[in-house]
């Protein structure tokens, strides 16, 4: 019950509150729960008794005291029931009952609004006392009284008022149903269906009861059956869209979501604006993740629903899953204009900027993220990459004076100290930076002082592994992979790394190939693995070995910057110099590292030349 719902209500104030005065008191602590129960109970018996009053004075005045009381107080009770104030309109039809006790229709009134707030029994009596002055023909009272039976457990009771009511209305569809669901609860499946199938008979234009009687047959997992009913009512409505849905359901409960999408598809093509339909195939399309498919319908049911911001958020999603970036973030802002201050749209306007490398925008909304939402640390993680990515390319840039790679280094070590659960992540995040500057010392500088880190894992320890091998200080990277093989012998990556790295010294062949091999038994479908396997062929001169392997990697991992660059060099010496120049591009678009990037244009315009790059003759053969 509201705090003084009966008495402040705008109602109970005109009525009762204008004929009393009162005091200003000063203001008092909060009232406890218990406190407002026995305040409202006064005051609602204060009313009462008020009103009692009032009613007895109109009796006592005359027949137009009563009707102009009577009217005033059924307004006041309707301004109520608009207002879903039950209390307050209970109070004032119990009392107005008096002034019109032969009205029905305040009777009904009083009885449903007794519903509305658990008084159930009280309602019954009421509505027991209308039905019987209809001579129990009154359908509307009627399937209102059955409902009362029914949910008091008066099944039998229930049951005969809706039998009447069929029988004296056999086009009364909520009679018909509700007497069929009360036979399918008790399990005579055969008894509801009979019943269906009869009112069917009588209202041919309804799908609604082959519609229930394919409930029936779903609840007792009969799917075929129920299919077929479900097709009976689409064929008698064929614009009865809960039969649609129920059909697609069973196809989708069934694991044949294409049929499911036959039948939602096929529907929306003659109802293209039917929201219940376009609900469930948004819901299946993007839970299979058809985002391409799916945004045309997610288009037209947020047109429907306007206000749906769960839609709007998917909508978003949507675009920005089939690229349609300024869609995404025109809908994001929407919702950001709605929501200032909601981490999630923050996060994903973020994003959204950041994929279409617009990185100042980006960073704008990543920062906006508090600190206290569970996206704080990925938001950062996120800023500090595009700093990064900024950093690298003012280092470049002789005009600017190093001012990004000075935000970078600020932020990037300010995060370091802050979010101690992320450290490892952004001293990677660092190193990585300096490596693409060709600085490795100081890569490993920054690795060094972080690998004894709980969350320092075996990822980072390739990595910086990496690092040493690119500074030729091949003892201190074996060391490295041989702590993790200590702890994982079965470890594949571990036994290629060893392997490769021998290969690239052209040291102890034999040996690489026994890493290598192991490696490949380890995992024979990585990418990485059967380029190390490739390359160790393509070193003892097996090259259609070579090629073989190195076609098997580049299929796996097509974007590496490495195994395009083997299979540039094979195919070069086999003087097949458009190939070399196909598999030298694709390096391109992919290397981080500056150097690297030179020395791969420098190649590349050696093959322009139809010659074999001197770089490719420096690898030795064994």
């Amino acid at each position: 019950m509201r705090l003084l719902a009966i008495f402040f209500s705008t109602i109970t104030l005109i009525l009762f509150v204008g004929c009393s005065t009162s005091k200003h008191k000063k203001p008092q602590a909060e009232l406890n729960q218990a406190q407002i129960e026995k305040i409202n109970q006064k005051t609602a018996e204060r009313v009462s008794q008020r009103l009692a009053e009032l009613s007895d004075a109109a009796i006592a005045s005359g027949e137009d005291k009563v009707r102009f009381l009577a009217s005033d107080m059924y307004l006041k009770a309707s301004a109520a029931l608009m207002e879903s104030d039950y209390v307050t309109a209970n109070l004032i039809f119990k009392h107005l009952i008096k002034l019109a006790p032969k009205d029905n229709f305040i009777k009904q009134k009083y009885a449903i609004s007794l519903i509305r707030t658990g008084d159930i029994e009280d309602s019954k009596k009421i509505l027991e006392e209308v039905f019987k002055a209809s001579n129990r023909k009154d359908s509307k009272i009627g399937l209102v009284l059955a409902g009362v039976y029914a949910s008091l457990g008066k099944i039998k009771e229930s049951r005969a008022i809706y039998k009447r009511l069929v029988h004296f209305y056999p086009k009364n569809e909520e009679a018909c149903i509700f007497l069929a669901k009360s036979y399918a609860l008790e399990k005579k499946t055969k008894k509801s269906i009979n019943l269906l199938n009869s009112c069917a008979k009588k209202n041919r234009r309804k799908g609604i009861y082959a519609y229930y009687s394919g409930k029936i047959y779903v609840d007792l997992k009969q799917y075929k059956t129920a299919k077929k009913y479900f097709k009976k009512s689409l064929k008698a409505q064929r614009d009865f869209s809960r039969s649609v849905m129920a059909l697609g359901l069973i196809y989708e409960e069934l694991g044949q979501n294409t049929n499911a999408k036959k039948v939602y598809k096929k529907y929306l093509r003659k109802h293209p604006n039917d929201t219940l339909i376009l609900s469930r195939i948004v819901q299946l399309l993007f839970t299979q993740e058809k985002y391409k498919e799916v945004v045309e319908y997610a288009e037209r049911l947020s047109d429907h629903e306007p206000d749906n911001l769960n839609l709007k958020v998917k909508l978003g999603i949507l675009y920005k899953d089939s690229s349609q970036f300024e869609k995404s973030i025109r809908i994001f802002k929407e919702l950001h204009e709605f929501a200032p201050d909601n981490d999630k749209i923050l996060y994903y306007l973020g994003g959204i900027y950041q994929e279409v490398q617009d990185y100042d925008n980006s960073i704008t909304y990543f920062g906006k993220v508090v600190e206290t939402s569970g996206l704080y640390q990925d938001s950062s993680f996120q800023i500090a990459q595009m700093l990064s990515i900024m950093a690298k390319s003012d280092f470049y840039d002789k005009s600017s004076k190093g001012a990004q790679h000075d935000k970078f280094i600020s932020y990037i070590n300010n995060k370091i100290e802050e979010i101690k659960d992320f450290k490892v992540e952004f001293s990677i995040v660092k190193a990585a930076y300096f490596e693409s500057l060709d600085d490795n010392d100081e890569a490993i500088d920054i690795l060094e002082d972080v690998k004894n880190d709980k969350t320092f894992v075996d990822e980072h320890r390739f990595y910086l592994a990496a690092l040493f091998e690119k500074e030729s200080e091949f003892n201190k990277s074996t060391e490295l992979i041989e702590e993790i093989l200590e702890v994982d012998a079965s470890n594949a990556h571990a036994w290629n790394f060893l392997g490769y790295s021998l290969l690239e010294r052209n040291e102890k062949l034999d040996d690489a190939y026994k890493y290598i091999k192991k490696a490949v038994e380890l995992s024979p479908d990585d990418g990485y693995i059967r380029d190390s396997l490739g390359w160790y062929y393509y070193k003892k001169g097996a090259t259609t070995k070579a090629l073989s392997e190195l076609k098997k990697a580049i299929k796996l991992v097509p974007g590496d910057v490495s195994i395009n660059k083997h299979m540039a060099i094979i195919y070069s010496n086999l003087k097949n110099f458009n190939k070399a120049k196909f598999y030298i591009k694709k390096a391109l678009d992919s290397v981080q590292a500056e150097s690297e990037r030179k020395e791969l244009s420098g190649v590349l315009r050696e093959l322009e030349k139809n010659r074999v790059p001197a770089s490719f003759h420096s690898v030795n053969i064994k």
